[in-house]
């Protein structure tokens, strides 16, 4: 059985290797020879690794017994708390696209004779 500092420790290290993955694809991208290029790739490969992290959660969360169990009786709670944070996602990425001065696509919603006359 873990101790509360052996699962700090554990939770700290978890995160210095997130963050630096993070600033390792920082690094790489910032580089001349990468901005320079189009990434057409980057967005299937994005979706992909999503697609298998939601797989591999789903694993995990159907091998526990004791989720599978209460199911039944988390459920409607568990949807319902899904939902409101889809909404307020939405309604927040809504909200600073506003803010921002954005349209759909991120780019500025200003004419194109405020931006310096770019075709949008």
């Amino acid at each position: 059985m873990r101790t509360g500092i052996q699962t700090f420790l554990a939770i700290l290290q978890s995160l210095g290797l997130y963050l630096g993955v993070i600033a390792l694809g920082a690094l790489v991208g910032s580089r001349r020879a990468v901005r320079g290029k189009k990434l057409t790739w980057l967005g299937r490969l994005q979706t992909v690794v999503l697609i298998l992290l939601i797989f591999t959660l789903g694993v995990e969360i159907g091998a526990d017994e004791q989720v599978v169990a209460s199911l039944g009786s988390i459920g409607l709670s568990a949807l319902v708390i899904t939902l409101f944070v889809l909404a307020g996602s939405v309604l927040a990425v809504l909200l600073v696209r506003k803010c921002m001065g954005l349209d759909r696509q991120g780019r500025s919603a200003a004419p194109a004779e405020e931006r310096g006359g770019e075709a949008p």
